[in-house]
């Protein structure tokens, strides 16, 4: 993937035939859990379901996708980790990661499944450890926010503008970038509320994230159009590499456009931008 994703769709390993839709949902990645999406009893059906959806295809090829996996105190599954040797998923995520040494020997132990690595924070402790988290191994490459849990570690009442998790979602960005890895989201799980979705999903997009959990496919439209960028942003950026080049920007070191100096920073936030537009 060339980009960070603007969607990432949950899908329970436990139902078989959402694992065989999931590739049509239209979602940039898929999460195929073994985590909290699937029962305590049905752990086991989960696992195979993967290791069959791999051997028919339904998993894999061109198209990349994440397995997160059940990971506690005293480590992964070892069901798990059996799964992550025989899928060989792109993408392992990690639930509840709080200690940067533990991520950085997970991440090194699927790079040798030629896997990457999305940590989830999801508690206090992981939200305070999250700049070393995201800099615990060069194959951990994604931070994935976690609210639901977070709001439990954090004993704090819900709100539609975001307030109490706010300094969290800040602390999550700023490890992500300094790391320079990518940042998404967390869910919002009242699927058939699209105007709390919007709202919910544009106060990540204005803290910097690229993109968001879904819960549901229903969601996935919403999230993309909130993560697009707008037409004004879309034509300042190509009035921004039209300057650029024009004015030889790239011998120059600057350039002037509509009243004010245009250096390379602005160039990488325009191709970003363009970027965007065409994924």
């Amino acid at each position: 993937m060339t980009r960070p994703p603007r969607s990432i769709l949950y899908v329970p390993a436990g139902r078989r035939e959402l694992l065989e839709k999931a590739g049509r949902a239209g979602a940039d990645l898929v999460i195929v859990d073994l985590e909290d999406g699937v029962a305590p009893d049905e752990k086991d059906t989960a696992r195979e379901n993967v290791r069959a959806a791999v051997a028919s295809r339904i998993l894999g090829g061109e198209r990349p996708w994440m397995l997160r996996i059940n990971a506690g105190r005293s480590g992964p599954h070892p069901g798990d980790l059996t799964v992550v040797g025989y899928a060989r998923p792109p993408w392992v995520v990690v639930p509840k990661v709080e200690d940067p040494g533990t991520a950085g020997a997970l991440a090194s132990r699927f790079a040798e499944h030629g896997a990457m690595t999305a940590l989830m924070i999801e508690t206090a402790a992981g939200v305070l450890a999250a700049p070393s988290l995201a800099a615990a191994h060069p194959k951990i490459a994604m931070l994935i926010v976690g609210s639901a849990d977070l709001r439990v570690s954090l004993g704090a009442r819900p709100d539609p503008h975001r307030t109490w998790e706010r300094h969290a979602l800040a602390q999550v960005i700023l490890s992500a970038r300094a790391a320079g890895i990518a940042a998404i989201d967390s869910v919002y799980f009242a699927f058939k509320d699209d105007a709390g979705l919007r709202r919910h999903a544009a106060i990540g997009r204005e803290l910097g994230f690229d993109g968001k959990s879904c819960i549901h496919p229903s969601q996935i439209p919403v999230v993309h159009e909130v993560y697009a960028p707008t037409p004004d942003e879309v034509a300042w950026a190509r009035r921004v590499v039209a300057a650029w080049e024009r004015g030889n920007g790239a011998a120059n070191g600057v350039v002037a456009m509509d009243g004010e100096m245009v250096e390379a920073l602005h160039v990488a936030l325009a191709e970003r931008i363009l970027g965007m537009k065409t994924s």
